[in-house]
């Protein structure tokens, strides 16, 4: 036997019995419960002694040990009188009980905070519960020209800087999603409806920017509940961009050949086909780039050179987004079978009107209702993605 103890049987101050943790005279077997029981009856030290037993002595148990052993022998005298001739059920020693308790207090705790640090809201997030932008019917008809708007709008991309971005960051985006279908405040008819499950609420996402680190999604819902996903890594795209580095080193950056992409002119083509259907798929292609990608500031001009050459657009004042916000918009007006609206819309690109930044691509129902079934007004939003917040950043998780 190793007379020197190891450290775990040297007693910590919460092992200390305190005076009323020592077991009052009632408390103490009788010998005849010992006996009754199978067990060795204590010792004057409160040890168990008899054939087998070491001596207190020789053992050298701490002192908060000896509570412990009278403890669990206690218990098992008890259950083998309430059980009569069953087996006793063996428990754990008290001691345990703390150590137990703290890892779990410890998880909890730990838990809690990852959850409250998941569940804290952007500093720019909208308040969605109230106020949020159903109507873009106070947007008012604009006599400006589309192309002298997106000049001066190119111009000021131009001037933005960004810093150089390396592959092991992340793109991040704070958006506010919008659509009529899922919003819990549009009134419900009776009539058979698709729910397409249109994203609906803020959401922040952190995008790899070489396509090749996991990303992170949070949904920010009702109630204060957080949804977090993990995105997946991104493969290259054969029609398009999926990632940041893909977007810096395949989107031109002068308006010819971004006009082309938009169009997706190949070869010695150097007009589109002509039909408006063309031009509405060029300005959701690039309504797309603005709301779902970070563009460098020379790429983000081109494009809106390129789109200034699309016929038909319209300059609206007073348009809103999801989140509320009121700027200049740029649309193109037609039938857009993927909006799931009651008709023909408007897309349209809003700018904020101080610093001509891009904020939201919106869509905007442009027909009164035709039925009972059909509960948009002229002006009212069919969709909308509002972009709150986009910027670089070092890990998943981080804001700018």
């Amino acid at each position: 036997m190793n007379d020197n103890p190891s450290p775990r049987d040297n007693p910590s101050p919460r092992d200390e019995p305190s005076p009323r943790d020592e077991p009052s005279p009632r408390d103490e077997p009788s010998a005849e419960d010992m006996a009754s029981s199978g067990a060795a009856a204590p010792s004057a030290g409160g040890v168990p002694s008899g054939e087998g037993v070491p001596d207190a002595a020789e053992r050298e148990l701490p002192p908060g040990r000896h509570r412990v052993l009278r403890e669990r022998l206690m218990r098992e005298i008890e259950s083998a009188k309430s059980a009569g001739s069953r087996r006793p059920v063996w428990r754990r020693p008290a001691v345990v009980v703390p150590a137990v308790a703290a890892v779990l207090t410890a998880a909890v705790v730990v838990g809690a905070a990852v959850t409250q640090q998941a569940a804290v809201p952007p500093t720019t997030q909208a308040d969605s519960s109230e106020g949020r932008g159903q109507s873009d019917a106070d947007a008012t008809r604009s006599d400006q020209s589309a192309a002298v708007l997106l000049e001066r709008i190119a111009r000021a991309a131009e001037k933005r800087t960004l810093p150089e971005v390396r592959d092991d960051q992340f793109v991040y985006t704070e958006q506010d999603d919008y659509h009529w279908k899922t919003d819990p405040e549009r009134p419900r008819t009776d009539c058979p409806s698709t729910d397409e499950g249109h994203a609906f609420g803020v959401r922040e996402v952190w995008w790899s920017v070489d396509g090749q680190h996991v990303g992170l999604s949070r949904e920010h819902r009702d109630g204060g509940k957080v949804v977090e996903r993990s995105v997946a890594k991104q493969l290259p795209d054969k029609n398009g961009v999926s990632f940041f580095r893909e977007v810096e080193e395949e989107l031109p950056t002068d308006a010819d050949a971004m006009y082309r992409y938009l169009y997706g002119l190949k070869g010695d083509a150097t007009r589109p086909s002509g039909a408006k259907s063309a031009d509405r798929n060029a300005f959701e292609k690039a309504s797309a780039l603005l709301s779902g990608q970070l563009l460098p500031p020379k790429v983000e001009a081109a494009l809106y050179r390129a789109v200034a050459r699309i016929p038909g657009l319209t300059v609206y004042e007073g348009s809103k987004d999801a989140a509320g916000r009121t700027g200049v918009s740029v649309g193109l007006e037609g039938s857009w079978p993927g909006d799931f609206g009651q008709g023909p819309a408007r897309h349209e690109l809003l700018f904020d009107g101080r610093t001509s930044g891009f904020l939201a691509r919106n869509s905007v129902n442009l027909d009164p209702p035709g039925d009972a079934c059909q509960v948009l007004e002229p002006g009212d939003l069919v969709s909308s993605v509002a972009i709150l917040e986009r910027g670089v950043v070092d890990r998943t998780g981080e804001r700018p």
